[in-house]
């Protein structure tokens, strides 16, 4: 969703490879700050360099959540042979998942080296990992996120050859199923 207001606040076009680019890039950047968690989904998929993060002491949402980690992460992206729009995308994404962690019961190092958590929400509100209230929140944010693209793509949509009046209508077909106040954010 970052990527997507993002490109959307710049005016990226639509139909480019940047946007394309910028959009995956921010897609698989994301899950990355949990390398640091052999059992998560990337931790799983690069086990070796997990393990290792492991074996030296590196917990859980402290160094790869935190503001220190953000801005050296940029870093490296200011060099790679690709458009700004694509640099900041990644980044974005990479910056949204410290960003949504604080809503955990567990909060995040989002100061490290010093050890304090940052919670947004008590215990009571805060939303347990792998849980009910987190499958909620995924689907509201999937659906905030289809909905910003719908968006994003509608007036480009109109202007692909053969299929556009109908991808067109299909766009705004997604649109109508949210209140009048949120869609009048995205027109």
């Amino acid at each position: 969703m970052g990527a997507e207001l993002w490109l959307m606040h710049v005016h990226q076009p639509v139909l480019t490879w940047p946007t394309a680019a910028a959009l995956l890039g921010a897609y698989f950047a994301g899950p990355i700050a949990d390398v640091d968690q052999p059992q998560s989904y990337v931790g799983q998929r690069v086990w070796p360099l997990a393990v290792l993060l492991s074996v030296v002491g590196m917990r859980h949402r402290r160094l790869t959540h935190s503001l220190l980690f953000l801005a050296t992460l940029w870093a490296p992206l200011r060099f790679l042979p690709v458009p700004d729009v694509v640099r900041w995308a990644v980044w974005i994404g990479y910056a949204s998942h410290p960003a949504i962690d604080p809503l955990n019961e567990e909060g995040v190092e989002l100061l490290w080296p010093w050890r304090f958590r940052v919670k947004l929400l008590p215990n009571p509100l805060a939303i347990p990992v792998e849980s009910f209230r987190e499958t909620v929140l995924r689907r509201v944010m999937a659906a905030f996120s289809a909905l910003l693209f719908a968006g994003y793509v509608r007036p480009a949509l109109r202007q692909v050859p053969f299929a556009g009046p109908a991808l067109a209508a299909a766009s705004d077909g997604l649109i109508r199923l949210f209140p009048a106040s949120i869609q009048a954010l995205i027109r």
